[in-house]
């Protein structure tokens, strides 16, 4: 089976798990106080922030790790969220158009970097030349898929590049692909090479892409998400995310923003641009 068959195989494979993950959350969700949708690039880090939550509160976090465009649709749908923690502002934003979160609830959480990442011991270098398949994100919906391709087309890798792509659900989907030597590389985040273990080739220049910013809101009236909202502002929260590589969102807010091409935007859902 060649990698694209087995990139839609794969990718249906992901869809079965997504979905039965969710039904799983659902039924949990009856004993947790609290219903957190984060981006699937903050799990390790966001399961740490609950532990500690919970030691210092008391109160127990279920949650849903996705892409932030899929757990925003979810949310606009209906599904019992409390927490939205999104890997881009775009997705937040159209949320808060809709007048999903709760007033003055939201703020940025943290930030990150874009990198090139190879199996261990690849030769790969980071000159814009490369033998064999990328895992990206969907262009279309997944943040690390958007940054990655204002980054390629920054670089002026991106018409190369594009019959080597391999897109992927989410941003860990990508880095699976990579830790199980399917591809020659993968654009990821500087904090899922981090939590891999995998060499960084290179890192895409701060100017290459719009800022990796994490705002983190409350969409809904539950007092629970309140209460770890004001935890995630906490120095013990700020040294839990710096432990997992994530930066200071102020740290990234002056980066410059790049356009892309509208091309691939959504009809009914944000622009598939970050800074469009």
């Amino acid at each position: 089976m060649d990698l694209h068959r087995k990139n839609l195989s794969d990718t249906t494979i992901m869809k079965i798990i997504a979905t039965f993950s969710f039904l799983l959350f659902i039924v949990q969700l009856s004993s947790a106080d609290l219903a957190v949708f984060a981006a699937a690039s903050t799990t390790d880090a966001m399961t740490e922030l609950a532990a500690a939550f919970k030691a210092d509160d008391g109160d127990s976090v279920q949650f849903n790790f996705a892409s932030s465009g899929a757990l925003a649709r979810q949310i606009d749908s209906g599904a019992p969220a409390d927490v939205f923690v999104s890997a881009n502002t775009k997705w937040m934003d159209w949320l808060e158009e809709k007048s999903v979160l709760q007033k003055g609830s939201r703020f940025n959480l943290a930030a990150n970097t874009l990198v090139l990442i190879a199996p261990p011991g690849s030769p790969l270098k980071f000159d814009g030349q490369v033998d064999g398949r990328v895992a990206v994100g969907d262009f279309k919906s997944v943040p690390a898929g958007l940054y990655a391709q204002e980054a390629l087309d920054y670089m002026g890798w991106l018409n190369d590049w594009k019959p080597k792509l391999v897109m992927a659900s989410n941003v860990r989907t990508a880095l699976l692909y990579v830790q199980r030597g399917e591809v020659a590389a993968g654009i990821v985040y500087a904090t899922d090479a981090k939590a891999a273990g995998l060499p960084v080739v290179g890192t895409f220049p701060a100017e290459s892409h719009s800022p990796i910013v994490y705002p983190v809101a409350a969409v809904s009236k539950n007092k629970t998400a309140l209460k770890f909202l004001e935890f995630l502002r906490t120095d013990m929260a700020k040294v839990i995310l710096k432990k997992h590589g994530f930066t200071a969102p102020e740290e990234n807010i002056k980066h410059k923003d790049t356009k892309v091409s509208k091309q691939a935007g959504l009809k009914k859902y944000p622009s598939s641009c970050p800074s469009c």
